[in-house]
């Protein structure tokens, strides 16, 4: 993987997304944690390049699927080791354990492809969420139990990952991609819920309703 190095100053998020001295969590993790691919929409189609009106404008984009996620979760990301994300013309995919950026050792990368972010699907939303659930349940660790598998850092996070398993045996996952595999059942749920509620309550409401009253409770962060 190759991009900006962790650590940079003045890096291309930081000047494309807001001037702020002091960014919100969300604007912070993005600056801390936010890479973009070198000469990244050179490397893409025309279709794709045209999407964006500028080089950090899939940062833009980004921050628009980043922000449909729970405002609490940005001040527990950061506070934690690792957890990066690379905007990628590669497939988007969760690599957990060890990484590197710009031939930096890193902990546990969200690739997330450009082509996703120029077709505004769930995919980005996807990747972030096996990210999120690496994280709630052990914090990266490379062998700590993920929420999907039972862990949780805090008693609540592991009451409701206890949960997962039996809603995922239900077999009422929204779709394909959810009916893989528990990881998969929660990152797809949560990128659903962020973009239509509507939908994933009427195909499964069970999921829903425990995503409602975790991870968008504001009670859940404290």
């Amino acid at each position: 993987m190759n991009g900006p190095a962790p650590g940079d100053s003045q890096t291309g998020t930081e000047r494309g997304v807001t001037g702020s001295r002091q960014p919100s969590p969300l604007l912070a993790w993005l600056h801390s944690r936010v890479r973009l691919a070198p000469r990244l929409l050179t490397q893409v189609p025309a279709p794709i390049r045209r999407a964006f009106r500028h080089d950090w404008a899939p940062v833009e984009a980004l921050l628009v699927h980043a922000r449909l996620l729970p405002s609490g979760l940005w001040p527990f990301l950061l506070s934690c080791t690792g957890g990066f994300v690379l905007i990628s013309p590669d497939e988007s995919r969760y690599l957990a354990g060890e990484s590197e950026i710009r031939g930096r050792p890193v902990q546990n990368v969200a690739i997330v492809s450009v082509q996703d972010l120029a077709a505004d699907n769930e995919r980005p939303l996807h990747v972030l969420g096996h990210l999120v659930d690496h994280y709630l349940g052990c914090g990266g660790r490379p062998d700590g139990l993920w929420l999907s598998a039972g862990g949780g850092l805090r008693p609540r996070w592991q009451q409701a990952g206890a949960r997962l398993a039996d809603l995922y045996a239900l077999g009422y996952g929204i779709d394909a991609t959810a009916s893989a595999g528990v990881q998969d059942y929660l990152a797809q749920s949560l990128a659903v819920y962020c973009r239509d509620r509507r939908r994933l309550n009427v195909a499964d409401p069970q999921i829903e309703k425990w995503l409602h009253n975790s991870l968008f409770d504001g009670g859940f962060w404290d």
